[in-house]
């Protein structure tokens, strides 16, 4: 005989400004997200991943000059994401760090 299995309920952790939880798939769920604290990672998950209603939640809550001083200065964008960062801030692609920057310096047994 078949039975269900039931799986005890999943404590749900208010996430920061309402995102949504899938956004932090990877972020333990018993750790406390502070907006001021971890802006980067915030920004940077809603900017790559988010709907556009969380895009208007955060950019209201950080404000333009938050949100471009985290974007230009992050590592990697995706070229949709980066995009989307210029026309939104009036920016160029020059302007930020993952275009202007190699990830790696260059390896010398590579001719």
């Amino acid at each position: 005989m078949d039975t269900l299995q039931t799986y005890p309920e999943t404590e749900q952790v208010a996430f920061p400004l309402d995102l949504p939880r899938e956004l932090f798939w990877d972020v333990p769920a018993a750790l406390d997200l502070d907006p001021r604290t971890h802006d980067t990672l915030i920004i940077t998950r809603v900017v790559e991943l988010g709907r556009l209603e969380d895009w208007r939640k955060v950019r209201r809550y950080y404000g333009d000059e938050t949100m471009k001083r985290v974007v230009t200065n992050v590592r990697a964008l995706s070229p949709q994401a980066l995009a989307l960062c210029c026309t939104a801030f009036d920016l160029t692609q020059e302007d930020f760090r993952c275009y202007t920057s190699r990830p790696f310096p260059p390896s010398p047994w590579i001719w």
